[in-house]
């Protein structure tokens, strides 16, 4: 029973080892990079670009997040087993439910 467990285990390890090898092999006979200083500067559509820094936003953010909600509660209304098991899938899409109508009310600024 316990060598049926480290069959793929071992066989994983053994592809790790030789992804790294090719990985290392590949390193040696590649071409080597050259170290400009154009390189690391920034580029957008052939002009300059000034880099700064980004100024995150969260406008959205309760947009994504209902977004995420409605597909798992897709997923999960997808495969929803059958019979006593169904209560919790039923359950689980109720608090899902509660969670996008407390995104609509409480989403907004309230000024």
């Amino acid at each position: 029973m316990i060598e049926e467990f480290f069959y793929p285990v071992i066989t994983f390890l053994i592809m790790l080892l030789i992804i790294y090898l090719l990985y290392l092999l590949a390193g040696t006979f590649g071409p080597k990079q050259t170290k400009a200083k154009y390189k690391l500067k920034s580029y957008a559509c052939g002009e300059d670009y000034p880099g700064g820094k980004l100024q995150q936003s969260y406008n959205f953010f309760h947009v994504a997040f209902f977004f995420t909600i409605l597909h798992v509660g897709a997923l999960l209304i997808a495969t929803a087993p059958l019979g006593h098991a169904a209560l919790l899938g039923c359950l689980l899409i109720g608090v899902m439910a509660l969670t996008a109508f407390a995104l609509f009310v409480g989403g907004r600024d309230h000024d």
